[in-house]
């Protein structure tokens, strides 16, 4: 190919890139990049504080030693007391107080009033007493009055966003009243629905003997972008047509000792005002938080520390007290660039001192043109230099190279400057246009199908070699969890028989036995996996899924069966045929399957517990002297086979119990006796409960039908007789194989 139509080719591609990248960006693009946005967060790592900001946490420690939440409301109280004596600059409660408290105190002091002041001869001094008790007791009262002792406590409530069904118009708006103090002081609003603001479909509010002694309100609800990871936080909600600030803004006005101004237009909010300040929020009026660090970051100190006296008051003078839960079980724990526990109130701390050194994360509007122009100059890079390296993998390594670089640049800017560049859009154009050109250097449908050809002739049929090159998409070369049916055989004493005759015969013997084998398989559909020795692994369902793999799988485990029969009965000239007996296993489950060879050798092969378990199948088979068994997993999954269940075993290196199954044959394909069927079912069913002797007399019924053959009975009348002598412990009816 020309270099002109090599170019023309690749820019079509590029176009068509382009046009998938656009189509896919919510749901692809937009989450890859925050996941970028993320990866630059941890690369960062923590960076210092502003220090003016503290944590008060309900950890483990506070439980410890306090007991468990929620505390008695006088311990918030007595907090609060300790927080305002050592001069903290502001207080805030990432803490709901939407019930009373009733104690038993209050109620027993109640009833004693009642019962007194019922009474004709009531003595006032008394009902005087109690009523001083009942103030004392009432923590309700505890708690509002320190709040409005301290005269800097901003109380957190919570914003419901979800639908409206359990609050109508008038529940609403009574719960907004209660919130008053959290409202925007000025404010010049977009329509409802004109921007992306959050907009409250409910509000659970504190009670309002608590908010009327407050400073302020502020809600604490969070923000979520499509991952489920908190990135953005906001700043103002709309409620009920006004807005209301957050716990961080509401905070900060605290401290400033101004009100926040809001303006906007149909467009979204302009501005956020604080005094002079202008907070970097979007249409949304929503901060892009720049964390500062993993959980910890900010000075922790326990509530049972302060209350104890053990913080010293120069760690808390002119700080904002933050209190809130970050012990595992009660705290608000929330997903962040930083992993998936991180303390909400960490979150609300982390934007309160964003806002206070003005180092909220930044997207200025240029950005989407530098962005732009990073797209298109490497897109042209790759496209004229990576076009005339001449080699797929020198193109790659100039790919790799400059993703390197725009990468590096990227992070740069984060850690240097605290600018969000997007990476992905030109990082994904990169790669697309270097697929583009190595596509033009041969990477063709063919060379795929040569491949696979090459790969899979082996383990598969033709035909489903020809299915596979047709729909390459179907299949995965990596390892990859599916859902297979597995099927394990083994010749019977192989090693003694291939001593016994001539190595000649042995190799005349393996093929012919080997050869009807692997038809069986290729005909089901089913992938062979390998040989060991005399053994055959195969199974049903990759690299292309097959409807039914259960059923096909039993239907090869018996034509294999009828197949040694075939050989033994018609090759009396082959040394060994007459003595072939083999042992299947066979069991359906999810493994692993993919490519589990090396750079230098393809293995396309199942690996996992479901390929152990089958190979253990297998070998159980020599001791209950059948020729295949089945799994539950299998026989629960397959019909129109006759089958016995014969055991429920532990197998040696497994834990859990496994009930076995016979697969005896097609249903009507042979006049099989069922009397001895009903008949082991019911010894099974004694033998398992622990009824010795019912069990035993049904057992003997099966040997004395099938003419004392039956292994599996003796096996079991044998496991019967031990018990009589010596009664097991703890017998849950399964059967412990100490040996594979």
């Amino acid at each position: 190919m020309k270099a002109g139509t090599r170019i023309v080719a690749a820019g079509l591609l590029v176009l068509a890139a382009m046009v998938l990248l656009f189509a896919l960006r919510p749901w692809v693009l937009d989450r890859l990049e925050l996941s970028l946005l993320d990866w630059r967060f941890r690369l960062r790592g923590a960076t210092p504080t502003t220090g003016r900001v503290v944590l008060v946490t309900i950890d483990e420690k506070s439980i410890d030693e306090l007991g468990r939440w929620p505390w008695r409301r006088s311990v918030m109280a007595r907090l609060i007391d300790r927080l305002s004596d050592a001069g903290v600059a502001a207080i805030g409660l990432d803490i709901v107080f939407s019930e009373p408290e009733i104690t038993p105190e209050t109620e027993t002091l109640h009833d004693l009033r009642g019962s007194i002041e019922g009474q004709e001869a009531a003595d006032g001094g008394v009902l005087e007493l109690l009523d001083r008790a009942l103030r004392k007791a009432e923590t309700d009262r505890l708690l509002a009055d320190a709040i409005a002792r301290s005269g800097r406590t901003v109380l957190g409530y919570f914003f419901r966003t979800g639908d409206r069904e359990a609050f109508d118009d008038e529940m609403l708006r009574g719960a907004l009243d209660l919130v008053r103090k959290s409202r925007v002081a000025v404010a010049r609003l977009p329509p409802e629905g004109a921007a992306p603001i959050l907009t409250c479909s409910g509000v659970e509010p504190n009670l309002e003997l608590f908010q009327n002694g407050a400073r302020r309100l502020g809600f604490f609800s969070t923000l979520r972008d499509r991952d489920g990871v908190v990135r953005r936080a906001p700043l103002v909600a709309l409620c009920g047509g006004e807005l209301h600030v957050s716990l961080s803004l509401a905070l900060l006005e605290t401290v400033m000792g101004q009100r926040a101004i809001v303006l906007g237009d149909r467009e979204g909010i302009h501005q956020i005002r604080l005094g002079d300040a202008v907070l970097p929020t979007d249409e949304g009026g929503r901060v892009l938080v720049n964390f500062r660090g993993p959980p910890g970051t900010f000075p922790h100190y326990s509530v049972s520390e302060i209350l104890a006296g053990r913080v010293a008051r120069a760690s808390l003078a002119g700080k904002v007290a933050l209190v809130g839960p970050t012990e595992v079980g009660i705290g608000d724990l929330q997903t962040t660039p930083f992993g998936t526990v991180f303390p909400g109130v960490e979150v609300h701390a982390t934007v309160l001192d964003n806002l206070l050194d003005g180092t909220v994360l930044r997207r200025h509007d240029g950005l989407i043109f530098v962005e732009l122009g990073t797209l298109v100059l490497l897109g042209l890079l790759i496209s004229f230099v990576g076009a005339r390296l001449r080699s797929v993998a020198r193109g790659a390594a100039f790919a790799a190279f400059l993703l390197l670089l725009l990468l590096g640049a990227a992070a740069y800017a984060f850690v240097a400057e605290g600018l969000w560049i997007n990476v992905t859009y030109p990082a994904v154009s990169l790669v697309a246009v270097y697929m583009a050109v190595a596509i033009t250097h041969g990477i063709t449908v063919e060379a795929r199908a040569r491949q696979i050809r090459q790969q899979f002739a082996t383990y598969v049929p033709p035909e489903v070699v020809n299915e596979m090159v047709e729909r390459p998409e179907s299949f995965r070369l990596g390892g990859e969890r599916r859902d297979l049916s597995i099927l394990f055989s083994d010749v019977r004493d192989f090693t003694t028989l291939a001593e016994e005759i001539d190595p000649d015969d042995v190799s005349r013997l393996l093929n012919e036995y080997l050869t009807p084998m692997t038809r069986i398989v290729f005909e089901s559909r089913g992938t062979l996996d390998k040989y060991i020795g005399d053994a055959v692994v195969a199974f049903w369902g990759a690299p292309l899924p097959v409807e039914s793999h259960p059923l096909r799988a039993c239907e090869a485990a018996v034509a294999m069966q009828e197949a040694v029969a075939h050989l033994r009965a018609t090759r009396p000239d082959l040394a060994g045929a007459d003595r072939l007996r083999v042992g299947i296993g066979i069991h359906s489950g999810e493994v692993v399957v993919g490519n589990m060879g090396s750079e230098l050798r393809f293995d396309y092969s199942v690996t996992g517990d479901g390929v152990n378990l089958c190979s253990r199948l297998e070998g159980l088979t020599k001791f209950y002297g059948v020729g295949i068994l089945a799994s539950h997993d299998l026989v629960s999954r397959i019909d129109g086979f006759q089958v016995r269940e014969l055991d429920q075993v532990r197998v040696k290196g497994k834990d859990a119990r496994l009930r076995v199954f016979e697969i005896l044959g097609r249903e009507g394909a042979a006049a099989l006796a069922s009397g001895y069927l009903e008949a082991y079912a019911r010894g099974l069913r004694a033998y398992r409960e622990g009824r010795w002797p019912e069990a035993e007399n049904a057992l003997q019924e099966v040997l004395a039908m099938r003419g004392g053959d039956d292994t599996a009975s003796s096996l079991l009348l044998e496991r019967i007789q031990r018990f009589k002598r010596d009664p097991p412990r703890d017998w849950d009816g399964t059967w412990t194989f100490a040996e594979k």
